[in-house]
């Protein structure tokens, strides 16, 4: 029997709605998403290339966060620009969303993962 009370700390789909932090691993980066205050911040693997969203960002939109499929979201700037209205991220495909504590986000033991 499932407990409807228990969040669970996995998902197939992220939407927005839930609150809390979240973890979204896909197949060449982690990205760290904090329903609480707002904000995305990706954090290449190995394998990928550093970014502009390789901090955190306010988060604007979710467009499709969900395992299996590619994830795409809008952040916006650090400030007004004339040039460049807000950041995106299109992702390689999501294999996990799990939820996470504060503890297990970037920099929360003052290190940033690099």
């Amino acid at each position: 029997m499932t407990d409807r009370n228990v969040e669970p700390d996995h998902l197939s789909e992220l939407t927005g709605d839930e609150g809390g932090l979240w973890r979204v691993s896909t197949r060449d980066s982690d990205h760290y998403v904090d329903l609480e205050r707002g904000t995305v911040t990706r954090v290449p693997g190995a394998n990928a290339p550093p970014t502009v969203n390789d901090r955190a960002r306010p988060l604007r939109t979710i467009t499709a966060i969900k395992v299996g499929h590619r994830g795409r979201w809008t952040m916006h700037t650090d400030g007004w620009d004339d040039e460049i209205d807000f950041f995106w991220a299109n992702t390689s495909l999501i294999a996990a969303i799990e939820r996470i504590s504060r503890d297990d986000f970037p920099g929360a033991g003052g290190d940033l993962p690099g």
